[in-house]
């Protein structure tokens, strides 16, 4: 597809990367993750675990507060009564209840690492599916324009020789049906790698594929970051539960309280210190919804963390599955191309000598190009299938 420099412009301008090219898969994901909204909602959590830590350091479980009061008889007597009242109130940790934060902010941050590590591999499977789909779109629509081209060749041959007399023009006619049904295919060919070109662009941002687009399938000693995931999510409804039970009760209140008071126009004040606590009582009707929710959190992230191991185990199984049958039906579809492309050179110099049936040459070129097609899918979905292993154990491009 080419552009207009104007147009170049505008779409720079309204793409947030503004390289158009990506040497590899690694650079491909970078400029796809630049422009995901899961990217920037796993990075949030960051923040927000930050935000505990914050309040895990503070000297205060909550906001002090101050009061201010006054109080006088203008309204009425008038005599000079005055009373005014200044308290400092401020909210003290529960025993236990500090260090319990702080757990709970380690494990809310390490639940937001690791889900930026999800993240980025789940968007890294959508680019590999994204990639191959464009990349075999392209492979279809190049050798359908090698159909046509020898469509055409063929064509122009015939013409020739049924304007010397060798042929009869129900070949031209049958040549010509071949050059329409080749064009036909390359249409439809060119449509659909239009469309894989348009999703690749919208995930990446990127106009080419990558130059090296294949990958190996390799082994990983590390955990799946699914399975760390999972696990950080578990950790954290632990230490949530873990909080929740060190803050049965609200926050006791220190009060620190300066009062001065008159008892007449022409009396001194008097000034007075007063110092205060106040303790909150633990209820039933507060603490039960609180432990509740935090114990279903916590049977919940343990239930999903067993179904991801499975989940994880069977992906694996049925990628490597895929990648056999791949590596087979591959090395089968590399033999018949051989095969195929032999005979038809047979069968071609038999036409050019006038020994075959023009039908005869049509037929082993349709089985020619249908088993040049089936090989470029093969190889394309043996490379998906590698992909698609490195997908399943966790390995990013």
């Amino acid at each position: 597809m080419k552009f207009s420099g104007l147009a170049l412009c505008v779409i720079a301008f309204i793409v947030s990367t503004p390289t158009w090219a990506a040497g590899t898969l690694r650079e491909a994901l970078d400029h796809a993750w630049e422009r995901a909204a899961q990217g920037r909602i796993a990075e949030s959590r960051g923040l927000m675990a930050e935000a505990r830590h914050a309040e895990a350091r503070s000297w205060f479980p909550e906001a002090p507060s101050v009061e201010i009061s006054h109080r006088d008889d203008r309204l009425n007597e008038n005599l000079g009564l005055r009373e005014r009242e200044v308290d400092l109130n401020l909210p003290l940790w529960m025993p236990g209840q500090r260090n319990a934060k702080k757990r709970l902010a380690e494990k809310e941050t390490t639940d937001s690492q690791a889900a930026i590590v999800e993240a980025r591999l789940a968007l890294a499977g959508k680019l590999r599916e994204s990639v191959w789909a464009f990349a075999a779109a392209r492979s279809e629509a190049e050798l359908a324009s090698e159909r046509l081209e020898t469509a055409q060749r063929l064509e122009a041959d015939v013409a020739r020789r049924v304007k010397a007399g060798d042929l009869a023009r129900t070949d031209l006619l049958m040549a010509k049906e071949e050059t329409l049904a080749a064009s036909n295919v390359l249409a439809d060919a060119r449509t659909k790698e239009r469309q894989a070109h348009i999703r690749y662009r919208a995930l990446t941002g990127l106009e080419t594929l990558p130059d090296r687009i294949e990958e190996e399938a390799v082994k990983s000693d590390q955990p799946h970051p699914r399975q760390v995931l999972a696990e950080a999510v578990a950790g954290r409804a632990r230490a949530e539960l873990a909080f929740i039970r060190t803050s049965g009760r609200d926050a006791p209140e220190l009060s620190l309280g300066w009062q001065q008071s008159r008892d007449a126009g022409s009396q001194p004040d008097n000034n007075s210190l007063r110092l205060g606590l106040r303790f909150p009582f633990a209820t039933e009707g507060r603490n039960a919804p609180r432990m509740a929710a935090a114990n279903a959190g916590l049977i919940q992230a343990e239930a999903e963390s067993r179904q991801i191991l499975d989940e994880i185990e069977a992906d694996q199984r049925e990628a490597e599955a895929l990648l056999e049958n791949a590596e087979a039906t591959h090395s089968t579809a590399v033999e018949r191309v051989a095969a195929a492309t032999e005979r038809l050179r047979l069968l071609q110099k038999a036409f050019d000598l006038g020994e075959l049936a023009l039908s005869e040459l049509m037929r082993a070129r349709g089985n020619a190009s249908q088993a040049k097609l089936e090989a470029a899918r093969a190889r394309v979905s043996l490379a998906s299938a590698k992909a698609k292993i490195n997908q399943s154990r966790g390995v990013l491009p």
